[in-house]
């Protein structure tokens, strides 16, 4: 593949070295002769440093191709490195400083190790600001992967209690982007094929992490998923994304917690969405009016979280005296505020009753 694109050195980011996966491909690419330098210091959700010394490493060392094999966190890292690489700068330069994207990046291949983010398929990177205290986005269509490999078998060995953060996490990708105000007829088939696998598929593959047909109908969901998500998503990730920051709660987790309750907050707003994601769900129609579709929608996901054992409360992780309502408010408006895709207005009022319902 690499010959195609007539590239021979290779800037490969990953979560650990001495991962099966990445031996095979980093043993393969010395083998047809083409170079590796292999980072691996993306070991949580990446920062502004972790990437910036990652591009910086990429462009001295002369690679012209950058490959990615582990989650989401290293999927971001490795697509923000590859934009840099050609268009210079520091991360957040884009991240706050409106830099604009004037050169194509380098081509970047994408082997998702986990089924949730979807980040294999987006043109977002989240990178962490510690100096702001938040989670901020980073976006361009030319960041999105240039060739995505799917391979079932490199999330086997995902534990248990990953396969249902990062499962949610996709299911939540799904379900929003449905009923999101800018949701399309291509997003919408997205959407509802990525509940459809994944509905059918997290519990087996939490329960049974050897099956590979659960395996395989997991990831192709997370990545259906990810294509859908190009509306955005609503409330859960409005929310969800800043409070993970501060509370140090993972991404999937936070999904978790606050998918059911913000449909329910956008009930009233969605009540044909949520009754189309009830059917996707598996939830039979018969005798339901949409109304009531559209509630059996919230109890399925209330049910999956109860079955894969997701935290549903923000004090599972910190005690109450340790959520700080006004400085999360803050930064939901500073960090997110942007985001107009919910189908109900959005408003401080809104994000408070959503987290106080997960307190």
């Amino acid at each position: 593949m690499l010959e195609w694109y007539g590239k021979n050195k290779v800037f490969l980011v990953v979560f650990s070295a001495e991962a099966p996966s990445v031996k095979t491909v980093q043993e393969s690419l010395e083998k047809a002769g083409v170079g590796v330098v292999l980072y691996d210091k993306v070991v949580k959700e990446p920062d502004l440093a972790v990437i910036d010394a990652g591009a910086e490493l990429c462009i001295s060392s002369g690679c012209d191709a950058v490959v990615a094999i582990g989650g989401g966190s290293v999927l971001d890292a490795a697509k923000t490195i590859a934009l840099i690489a050609t268009n210079g700068g520091a991360t957040v330069d884009y991240q706050l400083g409106g830099k604009p994207v004037e050169q194509i990046p380098l081509l970047f291949i994408a082997v998702p190790t986990t089924a949730g983010t979807g980040a294999e398929a987006t043109k977002v990177s989240v990178v962490y600001n510690p100096e702001k205290g938040f989670k901020k986005a980073i976006f361009h269509t030319a960041m999105i992967a240039q060739v995505a490999i799917l391979d079932p078998k490199t999330t086997v060995s995902m534990p248990p209690r990953v396969t249902a953060a990062t499962g949610m996490d996709a299911l939540t990708h799904a379900i929003e982007s449905y009923s999101s105000i800018f949701a399309h007829d291509i997003s919408r088939m997205y959407s509802l094929k990525a509940i459809e696998l994944i509905s059918k598929s997290i519990v087996q593959a939490y329960k049974n992490p050897a099956d590979i047909q659960a395996r395989q109908d997991l990831l192709l969901g997370s990545f259906f998923a990810g294509c859908a998500i190009t509306v955005g998503t609503c409330l859960a990730h409005i929310v969800g994304q800043p409070v993970g920051a501060i509370l140090s709660i993972p991404h999937g987790d936070s999904c978790s917690i606050f998918l059911a309750p913000s449909m329910r907050l956008n009930l009233e707003h969605a009540i044909p969405q949520y009754a189309d994601v009830a059917k996707a769900l598996g939830v039979d129609p018969g005798g339901k009016n949409e109304r009531q579709l559209a509630e059996a929608a919230i109890a399925v996901v209330e049910q999956l979280c109860a079955e894969l054992e997701c935290p549903t409360k923000l004090t599972e992780y910190v005690s109450a005296d340790q959520i700080d309502i006004t400085y999360i408010l803050d930064n939901i408006q500073t960090s997110m505020a942007h985001v107009k895709t919910n189908p109900r207005p959005v408003s401080r009022e809104l994000f408070e009753e959503l987290l106080r319902t997960a307190l």
